[in-house]
């Protein structure tokens, strides 16, 4: 706060040194709000919650299935799966036995997800399963001798205001959806995250696989931004004591 004293020659001394102080605070806090992010980055800190349907394309109603360009081999796995989650054994879905949703089914955001940014990087905080996701900004390349990871490795540059980013090392024994949408450890996920008004961000999402895609398939996920929300705990494993056996039926752990 300025301490103003207007009576003789200190007291316009005093006011003068009080201003300047405040503007250079004011200009130290700009700096450091800055920094937060990249040079020249939109700010997408805090809390986002996901805009349309749960499919993996948000633009089908609820009730309708996912009808991605797959080859026959992956065709007929899906359509497995579908068959085995209307008899209720849902053998096509990991997180059902609480492993992780892995990327790029983070990005569907079950519940709502915290972004975190510095320079060099955007991280996203997901409530479902408590996953991290960890977007490199600051040049660094993916190893093709890293191991295949969950969220596998993200590398993004900044295009004006849009994120650009790529993602590679991803396992292959996970599934895009609770119908058991799989894709192949082949599979390359590009991103473009832009936000086209204050509050709503979009992520145009391309999937490349040449084992398990005909050919590339691209969807539009939005999220708009949710103040009034937090993150809150999610801990799948504390109710896990009915885990989905190989068969797709629900076994029992009674100790």
């Amino acid at each position: 706060m300025a301490r103003i004293i207007a009576a003789g020659r200190g007291g316009r001394w005093l006011l003068t040194l009080s201003i300047a102080a405040l503007l250079i605070g004011s200009a130290a806090q700009a700096q450091q709000q800055t920094a937060a992010v990249d040079p020249g980055a939109p700010n997408w800190n805090g809390v986002w919650k996901r805009v349309g349907s749960l499919n993996w394309d948000p633009t089908l109603p609820p009730g309708q299935i996912d009808q991605p360009p797959l080859t026959p081999e992956f065709q007929q796995k899906y359509q497995k799966n579908i068959d085995n989650m209307k008899a209720g054994r849902p053998t096509g879905d990991p997180t059902a036995a609480c492993l992780p949703q892995g990327m790029p089914r983070i990005m569907n955001m079950v519940y709502p997800m915290e972004i975190f940014q510095r320079p060099g990087q955007v991280a996203i905080f997901a409530e479902w399963q408590s996953q991290v996701r960890r977007i490199y900004t600051d040049g660094r390349k993916y190893d093709p001798e890293s191991d295949q990871t969950y969220n596998g490795y993200s590398t993004g540059h900044w295009e004006g205001r849009e994120l650009v980013v790529e993602t590679r090392g991803l396992r292959g024994d996970m599934a895009l959806t609770q119908n058991g949408l799989a894709l192949s450890d082949a599979l390359v996920v590009q991103e473009r995250f832009r936000q086209i008004s204050d509050d709503v961000l979009e992520d145009t999402i391309t999937l490349i696989d040449p084992k398990a895609l005909t050919k590339p398939w691209t969807v539009t996920k939005t999220y708009r931004r949710a103040p009034e929300m937090e993150i809150m705990e999610y801990v799948c494993l504390e109710n896990n004591r009915n885990p989905i056996l190989p068969d797709g039926t629900t076994g029992t752990i009674l100790k």
